[in-house]
């Protein structure tokens, strides 16, 4: 059975003529614009060697010096996004340069599944920041932890 509008329309009709003056109203596509576009990918990556500026900006946010702040870096051990070796790697360079931090890999969960309620890193994540801002130093070195 198809419900039908007031004027005897489907709902698959009403969507039909909605994206269709969707797409009318959409400006064309600049071509020139794309093929800008296209080359300014080199592979999977920005094409860094011809822009200046990205470079520059890119370089600005290494996190490669020391941060200051208390540091809590939590990753998934399942995490497809943010790939658990990459995440080690760079601990591993970070704690090599004498950085502070606290690195808790949480098993079986990836990167949406380990800051909701209910988690393992749940009650550990809450006492972490209430100590940090009762102002109690973070632990030195580099602390890890498994959840």
């Amino acid at each position: 059975m198809q419900l039908e509008n007031s004027a005897g329309f489907t709902r698959h009709q009403i969507r039909g003529s909605r994206a269709a003056e969707s797409a009318r109203r959409r400006p064309r596509e600049d071509s020139a614009r794309l093929g800008q576009l296209a080359n300014s990918f080199e592979g999977g990556a920005l094409a860094t060697s011809t822009n200046a500026a990205l470079k520059a900006r890119l370089a600005q946010n290494i996190a490669n010096q020391p941060i200051k702040a208390p540091l809590l870096i939590a990753q998934g051990a399942a995490d497809e996004v943010v790939l658990p070796a990459a995440t080690d790697s760079y601990v591993e360079e970070r704690c090599a340069a004498g950085q502070r931090l606290e690195y808790w890999k949480i098993a079986g969960r990836n990167q949406g599944g380990i800051v909701q309620l209910g988690t393992p890193l749940d009650e550990p994540l809450v006492a972490w920041s209430v100590a940090r801002f009762a102002d109690e130093p973070q632990a030195t070195g580099c602390a890890r932890k498994s959840f």
